[in-house]
């Protein structure tokens, strides 16, 4: 088999890094591809024979049209350049959170229907349904992770740390809801099990998740992991949703900076069916729910430490 020359975009960001550092692991070449503002790139890199497609904008903050411009200008200049090479194969990084905060308490599979809150999730799902558009002229795949933890960022760490931070605050419902969380790590396996297996996985799309659980485990396992006693109240769902429509939860149930929709992203399921990936790709999760969060907390220790010493 040919050495794999792979074209990462997205490599300084959260699910960026993750894929990387499973890459580095393989016998392969990585060409790094960054984005513009408005989303032009310069010419993909000769030889080029695969694409993971992991750049995208998901911090609150920016207009619509920026969202646009990163996420669906983005992917749509680099199908084009695909489009124009013999690529093997194109693995494009969404995400289940496109599916919006209204799904059952049952595991959903690839086929549910996109509901997605805000301009960043809405421009994430524009960016797939282009990206499918390209499916006849580009072989494509997409992989759509459960919310990731990784490297101190994003918003499941924010929530985390947020926790950890109130180990005497208040669970929405008790921290009762269940989730699907997935390790970055993992996403970096099944990523690669996406690129070594372009028959079962071109023209497909995957759900990828590392652990089933619950806000109320996970913000326990994280106060453990950093040696806090968590002692969480609970705030009723209802009650939590009223104030927050009324602006005012606040002042029962502070939110952490930079996320959006926290009662809703804490108080309702979220979990997803990943058995496609297990059987047509044989991806196994290498990370329990302690296990990535053990790796990620210990990278926000690392990268918070020179500051606090500072």
């Amino acid at each position: 088999m040919a050495t794999m020359r792979i074209a990462l975009t997205g490599g300084e960001q959260e699910l960026g890094r993750a894929v990387l550092a499973e890459l580095v692991r393989h016998d392969v070449e990585i060409v790094a591809i960054d984005f513009a503002g408005d989303g032009e790139m310069a010419p993909l890199p000769p030889d080029v024979t695969h694409v993971v497609h992991a750049s995208s904008l998901v911090e609150s903050g920016h207009s619509a049209s920026t969202y646009t411009s990163a996420n669906v200008h983005a992917t749509t200049t680099l199908l084009d350049a695909c489009r124009q090479r013999d690529i093997e194969q194109v693995v494009l990084i969404s995400t289940t959170e496109t599916y919006g905060r209204r799904l059952p308490p049952w595991p959903v599979t690839e086929s549910w229907v996109p509901r997605p809150l805000g301009s960043a999730q809405q421009s994430r799902v524009a960016a797939e349904r282009v990206a499918r558009t390209y499916r006849r002229r580009v072989p494509l795949s997409i992989v759509r992770p459960a919310p990731v933890i990784a490297n101190g960022n994003g918003p499941m760490m924010r929530v985390i740390r947020h926790f950890v931070s109130r180990p005497r605050g208040a669970l929405v419902g008790g921290g009762r809801a269940p989730l699907s969380i997935l390790a970055g790590a993992d996403l970096g396996r099944a990523v690669w099990a996406m690129l070594c297996h372009p028959e079962e996985s071109v023209d497909q799309v995957f759900h990828v998740a590392s652990a089933h659980t619950t806000w109320r485990e996970l913000a326990n396992e994280a106060c453990q992991l950093r040696g806090v006693e968590g002692r969480f109240w609970s705030a009723p769902y209802v009650v939590a949703r009223s104030l927050d429509a009324l602006k005012l939860s606040a002042w029962v149930l502070p939110e952490p900076e930079g996320v959006d929709a926290y009662v809703d992203m804490t108080g309702r399921p979220h979990l997803i069916d990943d058995s496609r990936a297990r059987i047509s790709l044989g991806y196994a999760p290498l990370l329990s729910l302690r296990g990535a969060l053990a790796q990620a907390l210990d990278v926000y220790e690392r990268q918070s430490t020179p500051a606090e010493d500072a």
